[in-house]
Parts: structure tokens; C-alpha cells; sequence
């Protein structure tokens, strides 16, 4: 009887996952990607620069500026009439493109801009970044082409396979363990059960993850992490074993909910009964001071950010008490974006979105243990906390709740800015009543 290659492949696979090795495969597609970035990115830097130089030998005004990187738009003047600059008669129309991308500015916020796909700097050849970059070239179409069929037809459908063993091996595997009576045995068994079927479920996103400073590594007490997706958690479980704290979901998300809680000791909550957070508060608090725990799991900021900020961190976790390890993490979104839109997308087409990437790069950062001071409040502390995470990795420190992102900003903080407004216009006419006084 002869075997599939692909079974040997897939059996070694696991056995290779079972005893935390790999063959090194996806740092070395990972870095063939690179080469191919690198190609396009010099391709198109090419065919602008030779459409930039066709125009201006016309002697007409060209339309676009073009960066090393990126391309960077400015208004059109007089393209119809190809009048000079220097003659143009100026109207009101002229500067109107002006007031536009003005009025842009302001309303692209720091705020809003966080809860939508980071903007990249250069195309990755993925489909939904832009279309129009597919055609410029021949060469390009062709990298394309190879690439859309190597996503969609090679590495989606095997991703998929191995998803659904990645599930049913670990519903199995934590019923199994659920069913063992508390001992040492069955923790030590639940962290290589754990570390496992994680590392196992990565290839079904080919994630290639670097972990720095490893001896800073949570082994008990809280850790606090910076949300960008749902992934984050399976990133951080592929080195470590924790206990999660999080929102309950249905659907796909609650399969691995109730797989887990068989094993170990999750707290999960529903984000809109206000009852419970006192409970998770207690259980926190349980959970922290019992030496017997594995390291908890927790993500203050409450939803997720595009992977270019970290935004408030909610004070209850830093109210609970004891060690507190942040956990800074950065993905590389030149490979795939791993931001997960929740109020855009549903968890089904997010996995099938990543799943049709080239792949989950990312970096993550143990920083040392930090506990609160004597003469220091709990907000503050969360606020130091933050921005160590946002040093490290690289990210924009906001003071602003993540809570925007589903939600309107309260009604008190439109106030307080209206009123300062109106003092503002108070002291100017006061101000200018005072000046025509002087000159009477």
C-alpha cells in the first residue's frame, strides 16, 4: 500500500508540533515574500516614475506626487485650459480641492481613523488592498495571477484541513483533560495540551511569530496585552499557558470558549450586564492570589485597534492587585491585515480573510513585571502600563476609550467642549469692548 505524500506530510507535521519543532517552512516563505514585495515595490516606484516624466515632458502639470513609498495626492489647476501658473486668473472654484482635503483632515481624526484597516505604504498583491495596481504592468499581473492561485487554491483549502483537525483535536484533547481530577499532573498535562493544539492551529494561518525577552515570560499573576485581533490570544498561547478573561461569544468563537473551560479556569463575561463585572472583579481577584493558577490573560483596552495605537486601558484590571506583566504585540501588515473590524465583520468572513492572506507576521515583546506604587492610583497606573506596551511596540500612546469604536462620545463630553467654546467667544467680546472703549 503505497501513502500519499500529503498524509507523511501532514503526520509529521503534527508529531514535529507535538514536540514544539518545525521545519522551518514558514520563515523561508515568509522571506521568499519579502523578495516579492521588494520586486513590486520597484515596479511600480518604475511605471509612476516613467507616467511622472511623460507628463512633465508635455509640459503639463502633473496630478500626482510620487514618494519612494507611497503616492501622495494635491489638487489639479487649470488641467482643461493647460493655462501656466503664472497667468492664471484666480477663482473661487480654485481653492475649493484645498478646503476639501482640509475639511478631510479634520475629519479623519486620530480617534476614527484607529478602528478601520491600517493604510500601507506599498502594495502586498492582495486583492482587497487595490485593484487598480493589478494592470500596470504586465510583469505585475502575472505575480498576481500566480499569487491569487497559490491563496485561493493551494493554501486556503489546506489551511481549512488544517483548521478542522486543529478543532477537533483540541475539543478532544481539553475533554480530556477536564475529565482528570485537580492535580499537578493534570496542569502540567493542560500546559502541553494547551501549547499544542495553539501551535497546531497556527499553520492554518501560517504564523510566523518571534518572541523577545523570554525571561520575562508570565508564570502567574495578570498578564496585559495590546488588542488588535481575536488572534492575539492564539499568538501568545503558541509559548505560553494561560487562564483567559473575555466577552462570551457565539458561533465559531464559543467552540473554542467551551473547549478551553473544560480544562482549565476561563472567566468569561457578557459585556452588557453590569452585574457581572463585579463577579469577574471577585474572580479576579480569587484568581490572582491562588499560587496554584496559571497566569491570566487580559486585554484592558476592550476591543480592537488597527495595529497602530494603544487606546485607554480600563482601570478594573489594575484595581484587582498583585504582578502585573505587559505583553507589547506588532503585526507586520505588509503579509496580511490582522485587524478584526468587529462591528464590520462577522468572525466567519474575518477567518476566511485571513486565511486567504499570505500569511500572520508579527513580533511580541515580554516587558518586566511592573506593580502598582504605594502613592500612585489605579488610573495611573494603567496609563504607565499603557505606555510602556506603546513604547515598545512601536505604537501611538491615545488617551481616548476604545469604546467609541460601537458608540457615540457622551453627551458631558460635547458639552464641556461647547462650553469652553462659548468662554472662549465671551473673552473676545469682552476683549474687543474693552479696545473701543480705549479708542473713544
Amino acid at each position: 500500500m503505497i501513502i500519499p505524500p500529503f498524509i507523511i506530510l501532514l503526520v509529521t507535521v503534527v508529531v514535529l508540533a507535538s514536540l514544539g519543532k518545525s521545519l522551518g517552512l514558514r520563515q523561508k516563505y515568509v522571506q521568499f515574500l519579502l523578495k516579492v514585495f521588494e520586486f513590486g515595490r520597484q515596479r511600480l516606484a518604475k511605471e509612476y516614475g516613467r507616467h511622472s516624466e511623460d507628463t512633465d515632458d508635455d509640459g503639463q502639470e502633473s496630478t500626482e506626487v510620487i514618494s519612494r513609498d507611497k503616492l501622495v495626492l494635491r489638487p489639479l489647476l487649470d488641467k482643461d485650459n493647460n493655462e501656466r501658473l503664472g497667468t492664471h486668473e484666480f477663482e473661487l472654484g480654485d481653492c475649493l480641492d484645498y478646503i476639501r482635503t482640509g475639511m478631510e483632515a479634520i475629519v479623519d481624526d486620530e480617534v476614527t481613523k484607529r478602528f478601520s484597516a491600517e493604510e500601507l505604504t506599498s502594495w502586498n498583491f492582495l486583492t482587497r488592498t487595490n485593484c487598480q495596481y493589478e494592470f500596470i504592468s504586465i510583469r505585475l499581473t502575472i505575480f498576481w495571477v500566480v499569487g491569487f492561485i497559490l491563496r485561493y487554491c493551494l493554501l486556503l483549502p489546506l489551511r481549512i484541513l488544517i483548521l478542522t483537525i486543529g478543532i477537533v483535536v483540541m475539543v478532544a484533547c481539553t475533554y480530556f483533560v477536564g475529565c482528570l481530577p485537580e492535580s499537578k499532573m493534570k496542569k502540567r498535562l493542560n500546559s502541553c495540551v494547551s501549547v499544542f493544539c495553539f501551535d497546531f492551529l497556527s499553520g492554518a494561518l501560517s504564523l510566523v511569530c518571534t518572541y523577545h525577552n523570554k525571561e520575562n515570560i508570565p508564570r502567574r499573576g495578570i498578564c496585559v496585552a495590546n488588542h488588535t485581533t481575536p488572534i492575539d490570544v492564539l499568538v501568545l498561547a503558541c509559548d505560553n499557558t494561560y487562564d483567559m478573561v473575555g466577552q462570551r461569544h457565539g458561533g465559531f468563537l464559543s467552540i473554542f470558549q467551551r473547549a478551553l473551560s473544560r480544562a482549565s479556569a476561563h472567566i468569561w463575561f457578557e459585556r452588557s450586564e453590569a452585574k457581572d463585572r463585579f463577579a469577574v472583579a471577585r474572580r479576579l481577584r480569587e484568581h490572582v492570589e491562588d499560587p496554584d493558577k496559571l497566569p491570566i490573560l487580559i486585554f484592558p483596552e476592550g476591543t480592537c485597534i488597527n495595529n497602530t495605537s494603544v487606546m485607554q486601558f480600563k482601570k478594573g484590571t489594575f484595581e484587582v492587585g498583585g504582578i502585573i506583566y505587559p505583553v507589547a504585540i506588532k503585526y507586520d501588515p505588509r503579509f496580511g491585515d490582522a485587524f478584526w473590524n468587529s462591528s464590520k465583520d462577522s468572525m466567519v468572513s474575518y477567518i476566511y480573510m485571513m486565511m486567504t492572506s499570505w500569511a500572520i507576521v508579527c513580533d511580541v515583546w515580554y516587558l518586566p513585571p511592573m506593580t502598582k506604587r504605594e502613592d500612585e492610583s489605579s488610573i495611573d497606573f494603567a496609563n504607565r502600563v499603557k505606555a510602556n506596551i506603546a513604547r515598545q511596540g512601536g505604537l501611538v500612546d491615545l488617551v481616548w476609550d476604545g469604546g467609541l469604536k460601537r458608540s457615540a462620545p457622551k453627551k458631558e463630553w460635547k458639552q464641556q467642549y461647547q462650553q469652553e467654546f462659548s468662554r472662549r467667544l465671551k473673552v473676545q467680546n469682552v476683549n474687543s469692548e474693552k479696545k473701543e472703549e480705549k479708542t473713544e
